[in-house]
């Protein structure tokens, strides 16, 4: 992870949300070996550290380039993000389309999955409610 982030973090007070929105992920489903792609959506509250907002595209496709399912991929970005800068709380929303839902026995074309993960004050049962509906919110959902 510490190549990926590369010393790009750095020292600010900022303490609301910072959202990315649409990073485009592309991946290759373990079970079928057939491809789903979408986008992530990337949320977090720093705690005395920033990262570069580049990083976090990828930080997503670093864990989408292997085989994967979406429910790991969601929370794996979560975590490396959350380890990664200390984040307050983390939360991120993977949107895909899998080629597996579309070829293959239920032949949906159109079905999107949505998986989300949260960290820290975003997973809170207190006031985690409030800042998930902010986050997604400013996602448009």
């Amino acid at each position: 992870m510490e190549t990926l982030v590369n010393g790009a973090l750095f020292n600010e007070s900022h303490q609301e949300m910072v959202v990315v929105h649409g990073i485009e992920i592309f991946s290759m489903c373990e079970h079928h070996m057939l491809p789903f792609f979408g986008t992530v959506d990337i949320g977090y509250i720093p705690n005395g550290q920033v990262i570069g907002l580049s990083k976090l595209a990828r930080i997503a496709d670093h864990f989408a380039r292997r085989l994967q399912v979406q429910e790991r991929l969601t929370q794996q970005i979560a975590q490396s993000l959350s380890n990664a800068t200390d984040a307050a709380g983390v939360m991120v929303l993977v949107e895909a389309r899998h080629m597996c839902m579309a070829m293959r026995g239920a032949k949906q074309t159109h079905a999107e999955t949505v998986t989300t993960s949260t960290t820290g004050v975003f997973a809170d049962a207190a006031g985690g409610s409030t800042l998930r509906q902010e986050f997604l919110r400013l996602v448009g959902r």
